[in-house]
């Protein structure tokens, strides 16, 4: 086995390891409530992607010990149900209206790979997840490669 082999098959595992340690708590009772911050933007449907078959609009926060927090703030995107979603979407903290980071991801069934990063200077970070939508909504919990657990939560809407 060569190097390239090993190093795909360490990425693999660790891919599947950390998504799956979050598959013990993909949805809380305790979830906060999309209406417990003053701004949850909405949908600009004008500038619609052509790959996008919903968008969503919600909040995000830290998990403490698997228990979600208050939400920290709001976010919005869109989102492509093919068989390998896509997800782009932006995100700021509470009371601003203007997004601060990004998020741009694929997820493949309920597991999610993708960067999260800074708007002004383009720094990211990659994140694992487990989470999923459904007709009206979406969760993801969400893992930095360093740092604390990351909950994303909200409306989903598909488009006709």
């Amino acid at each position: 086995m060569n190097l390239k082999n090993i190093i795909i098959i360490v990425g693999i595992t660790l891919f599947l390891c950390v998504s799956s340690v979050t598959a013990i708590q993909i949805y809380h009772p305790m979830l906060p409530s999309t209406d417990q911050i003053p701004y949850v933007s909405s949908i600009d449907n004008e500038t619609l992607p052509d790959w996008a078959t919903g968008n969503f609009s919600g909040v995000w926060g830290v998990n403490a010990f698997g228990v979600p927090l208050p939400p920290s703030g709001w976010m919005k995107g869109y989102y492509s149900d093919k068989f390998l979603a896509r997800i782009e979407g932006v995100f700021a903290e509470n009371n601003a209206t203007n997004a601060t980071s990004y998020i741009k991801a694929i997820a493949l069934g309920p597991f999610l790979l993708g960067v999260v990063g800074d708007i002004e200077t383009g720094n990211g970070t990659w994140i694992t997840g487990l989470g999923g939508v459904n007709e009206t909504a979406f969760y993801w919990r969400l893992n930095l490669i360093i740092g604390p657990t990351f909950y994303m939560h909200g409306n989903y809407t598909k488009y006709d």
